[in-house]
């Protein structure tokens, strides 16, 4: 099998939505979508055809990406590449549109793969169309901010009368807007006095059951309400830990109320992180509809469509 066979078919791996069920909370976890992005690369590129009437056998070039993400598997860039004195004194422009997708595989750590159509425009008449796919890293910095190094392959550039092939290899960041900016909490040990405990035993509720819709995930104005008293109590006393079971009712396929259900426990972490609530402090799980709350609901319960949260 060839190199553009193998690039092909790892791109197409890498594009195949995929579901992993993990209680590890990541960046990964934390992002939202769908989200809007946008990334600065520098790297070098090289032909893989000898030529006279090309300059050098390495390039500089400058890759400017855009993108929009579906979701945390699958979405789709557009790139702009700058390629400096690749013939004779002409550089090169290389317009690209296609597909990107990403598999997690560490808490900050992801693959890549993406599948495009390429219009190469140099300052000469030659132009062409082609066909491009590319394979890289990603470490995720914060739930906004990431860095990534790249492979791209692009077939058959037409350069005076001479097809070629591009590679190229790139470094460089990428900012995706709108995602929550998360606190940066100092934690210190603290003594927990048993009177404190039995006195916060007395001032609070212990159980909080937030509903949600059929096929909902998202948090109303009613739900934030019924946080915002669990907030208080955690900012007022910082002993106290929470977790946060997601459920599903029983109306679903099994892989939908998984999915369901870990959407439903991610809204509550997420918004708990964002109002100051250390990772710490928070346990989360998913059960789908395999652990109801009460074992006598009806098959369409609200009860079950909920997010259990338990204080301890």
């Amino acid at each position: 099998m060839n190199k553009k066979n193998i690039l092909a078919s790892l791109s197409f791996a890498l594009l195949s939505p995929m579901v992993i069920a993990s209680e590890t909370i990541s960046f990964n976890d934390l992002t939202t979508y769908p989200s809007i992005w946008v990334s600065g690369n520098l790297g070098l590129g090289e032909t893989n055809k000898n030529s006279t009437l090309l300059n050098n056998s390495i390039y500089p070039t400058l890759k400017l990406m855009a993108g929009y993400d579906m979701n945390r598997y699958l979405g789709m860039y557009s790139s702009y590449d700058f390629i400096d004195k690749i013939q004779e004194d002409n550089s090169i422009n290389i317009f690209s549109l296609g597909f990107k997708g990403h598999l997690p595989i560490f808490d900050v750590w992801s693959v890549f793969g993406k599948v495009g159509i390429s219009y190469l425009n140099g300052n000469t008449d030659s132009y062409n169309v082609s066909g491009s796919v590319g394979l890289g890293v990603e470490y995720q910095i914060s739930n906004s901010i990431s860095t990534q190094i790249g492979y791209d392959y692009y077939q058959n550039v037409d350069l005076i009368k001479s097809n070629v092939g591009l590679n190229q290899i790139y470094w460089g960041m990428t900012y995706r807007f709108g995602q929550v900016s998360l606190p940066i909490i100092k934690s210190q040990q603290i003594e927990i006095v048993d009177t404190t405990i039995s006195d916060v035993s007395v001032l609070i509720r212990k159980n909080y059951i937030i509903s949600f819709p059929t096929g909902k995930s998202i948090l109303d104005n009613e739900d934030k309400y019924v946080l915002a008293e669990l907030l208080e109590v955690m900012h007022k006393f910082p002993e106290v830990n929470v977790k946060i079971t997601g459920r599903a009712d029983a109306t679903g396929n099994a892989l939908i109320n998984d999915k369901i259900s870990k959407s439903r426990s991610l809204s509550v972490y997420r918004y708990l992180i964002s109002h100051g609530i250390s990772s710490d402090r928070l346990i989360r799980e998913w059960l789908s509809d395999s652990s109801p709350i009460d074992s006598n609901s009806s098959k369409n319960s609200e009860l079950e469509r909920s997010v259990q949260i338990i204080l301890y």
